[in-house]
Parts: C-alpha cells; sequence; structure tokens
C-alpha cells in the first residue's frame, strides 16, 4: 500500500503540473512511453544500480529519449536519483485516472457470462454513465461464463454486482434465513 500512495502523490504532483500548462495529454503519452522503455531489463540493471554515478545514468536517459521535453526528462531523473524507477508504471496508471476524472472519463471494467453485441454495449454503457452522474464511460468488456447471466461491472472503487449468480446466492441466503 505504501507503494500505491507514493505512486498517487507523485502522479498527483504531475497531474497539477501538467494541469497548470495545459498538457495533460503529453504527459500521458510521456509518462507511458517512459514507463515502457524503462521496463527493460538491461536499461533498469543500469538505472537501479546504486554503484553507476547519477550522471551516468541521465545520460542513459538522454539518449534513451532525445525528443522528450526537459519537465518529463527531469521527472525522470528524480524518479531514478530517489530509488522509485520502479513506481513509474504505477504513477502512470494514478496519472491515467486523474486525467480520466479531469476529463469526465470514467473506465469500466465489465465482465458478462456472453460477449456483449453493440445495442448491449450501448445499453449498458448509457447505464453506467447515469449510474456514475453523467460521465462518459468507456467500457472493457470481459466474458466469465461463472456469473449465469447479467453483469458485474467495476468503476474504479465501485463495484456493480448484477449479476444471476450473486441474485441466486442472495435469494439462497434470504431462503435461509426464513428456515
Amino acid at each position: 500500500m505504501p507503494a500505491t500512495s507514493s505512486a498517487r502523490r507523485h502522479a498527483q504532483a504531475v497531474f497539477e503540473i501538467a494541469r497548470e500548462r495545459d498538457e495533460i495529454e503529453r504527459w500521458r503519452t510521456c509518462l507511458r512511453t517512459l514507463s515502457s522503455a524503462l521496463k527493460d531489463p538491461e536499461i533498469l540493471a543500469i538505472l537501479e544500480n546504486p554503484r553507476v554515478p547519477l550522471e551516468n545514468k541521465q545520460q542513459v536517459i538522454d539518449a534513451l529519449f532525445p525528443d522528450l521535453d526537459r519537465l518529463p526528462l527531469n521527472f525522470a531523473y528524480y524518479l531514478v536519483s530517489r530509488q522509485r524507477l520502479a513506481l513509474l508504471d504505477h504513477i502512470a496508471d494514478q496519472y491515467d485516472r486523474m486525467a480520466d476524472a479531469h476529463q469526465g472519463l470514467e473506465k469500466a471494467e465489465v465482465t458478462t457470462a456472453v460477449p456483449l453485441d453493440k445495442n448491449d454495449t450501448a445499453r449498458l454503457t448509457s447505464y453506467l454513465a447515469s449510474v456514475t452522474g453523467g460521465k462518459r464511460i468507456t467500457l472493457q468488456a470481459r466474458v466469465d461464463p461463472e456469473i449465469l447471466g447479467g453483469f458485474v461491472a467495476r468503476i474504479g472503487d465501485r463495484l456493480i454486482d448484477a449479476s444471476t449468480r450473486a441474485k441466486l446466492e442472495a435469494l439462497k441466503k434470504q431462503l435461509a434465513a426464513a428456515a
């Protein structure tokens, strides 16, 4: 959990900078670029090695990202100098959530028993938009026959379980309590 809260604090700081400069999407791209490139085990071995001087690590970053603007580069230097490079993926995820919220977007991970067609997707998106107070919803659909029918949606920290399986279990509990 400390890694998550630390990632959230770093993402919040970056988000504030991006919002002030009206560069929210540019920072989103920069963070994703940094995150994906710095996963390479050979590069990580250099950047996380305490014996390698910071100047050499900065040169590696400069060579990897010759077109990156100064502020994102400085952020990468900061993470390397504080040995927090492992947080970069989490920082990018947290930043994405903040940027989406700022733009009125909400991602919903939806699990259904069968694949959704276009009409079902549209109806479910509309329903989830009303549940979230009119936010624009982007669906990430997944199929799991174990839920039997209906859907289970996760929107941020909120879980909506409208599955047949959950309804059957609730009915089972009611019948057991009545007996």
